[in-house]
């Protein structure tokens, strides 16, 4: 694996994650008890991110420490997208 390979892909996972979610940098920070800042770096991959912050960030989610290493499958991606938008529009209308 080239360097640096695995820092890029938790930083887009981490930020897809939470988008998805519609969750800020803050709340993530908050519910993975680390920094805002520190999220912030981890998400422009400027960060080497210790286990202890991974096992924070993967509690977050609800998911295992795995999971934030795997690349998106486009079609779920995709699915997901349009069922957050989705719930957006129907709680905009309420």
């Amino acid at each position: 694996m080239a360097r640096g390979v695995a820092r890029r892909l938790l930083a887009q996972n981490v930020r897809v994650l939470r988008l998805m979610r519609g969750w800020s940098q803050e709340v993530l920070a908050e519910a993975a008890e680390l920094d805002r800042s520190y999220v912030g770096d981890i998400e422009r991959a400027r960060r080497n991110v210790s286990l202890d912050s991974l096992e924070r960030l993967a509690s977050a989610f609800g998911m295992v420490v795995p999971d934030l290493f795997r690349e998106p499958d486009p079609a779920e991606l995709g699915a997901q997208l349009l069922r957050t938008i989705s719930s957006e529009i129907v709680r905009e209308k309420d």
